[in-house]
């Protein structure tokens, strides 16, 4: 970006911004895309900032690079971060858990191993889990999860590409790491919960609090979310009813925390 208009970098030079233009198979992922990570944002999970834009009849999102540092001269530089995949030297090939890429233990146990502050990384990525979960996003796989390298040490980076991929059928709706060994929604009761308890090594107790606070505030922010990004350009029922699919959705998480299981 430069003063605030689409610009293609020179040669060698570090890009500021990631333009992703709507996906013509399947409908509405500006929406989509925008909707989720302004709705991640909202609900307190750190994440890439994002834009929806509109050039002719094509809409596209901005998302600003976290992977990059201007210093006192203005100049952009980038900082070095590695996917999940990369950190765990796993090819990217293999980047689902079904197919021998990274699970959601070994991402725990990477960031305990890893992070400066593993105490916060893991929290972070916990609700990360929990939002991905409620929203329906089956593809958060091992390299949709990053560790940051900068000033303040290695860190788990913002979150980036969050899509509700519930929203196209013709998608698999098993999620790239599975949670607790359920592969639905539907499935999550207490025994799923504890099961994810123990594969990421963190209280049970912790993990129905955080349930309870992020699908309340799901519940009480995706409407005003979806309301706040209805502009020229963009399809407003459209994103009225991914509000709805977050707050349905939302609202079976938070029953499913106190469920007994068989």
């Amino acid at each position: 970006m430069v003063e605030d208009a689409i610009a293609l970098p020179a040669p060698g030079q570090p890009t500021t911004h990631i333009l992703k233009p709507a996906i013509p198979d399947f409908p509405h992922t500006t929406e989509n895309e925008a909707f989720v990570m302004r709705l991640a944002r909202a609900v307190g999970l750190p994440v890439a900032s994002v834009e929806s834009r509109r050039v002719g009849d094509r809409t596209l999102l901005l998302v600003e690079r976290y992977d990059r540092s201007a210093g006192t001269d203005d100049r952009v530089r980038r900082l070095h971060q590695e996917d999940f995949c990369q950190a765990l030297a796993v090819p990217p090939e293999i980047k689902y858990a079904g197919e021998g890429g990274p699970t959601l233990k070994d991402g725990f146990a990477l960031l305990r191993r890893v992070a400066l502050r593993p105490a916060v990384d893991v929290l972070k990525l916990l609700d990360a889990v929990i939002f991905n979960l409620i929203v329906g996003n089956a593809d958060a796989h091992g390299k949709n999860f990053s560790i940051l390298y900068d000033a303040a040490g290695p860190r788990l980076a913002p979150l980036y590409d969050l899509v509700m991929t519930v929203a196209y059928p013709e998608l698999a709706a098993t999620p790239a790491m599975p949670i607790g060994g359920r592969t639905r929604l539907a499935e999550m009761d207490r025994r799923g919960w504890a099961a994810f308890a123990r594969e990421a090594t963190v209280g049970l107790p912790l993990i129905r609090r955080r349930v309870t606070e992020i699908t309340g505030s799901v519940i009480q922010r995706a409407r005003h979310v979806a309301d706040a990004l209805i502009v020229p350009g963009l399809d407003g029922e459209v994103l009225g009813g991914f509000a709805r699919t977050a707050v349905t959705r939302a609202e079976r998480c938070a029953t499913s925390i106190g469920d007994r299981g068989e």
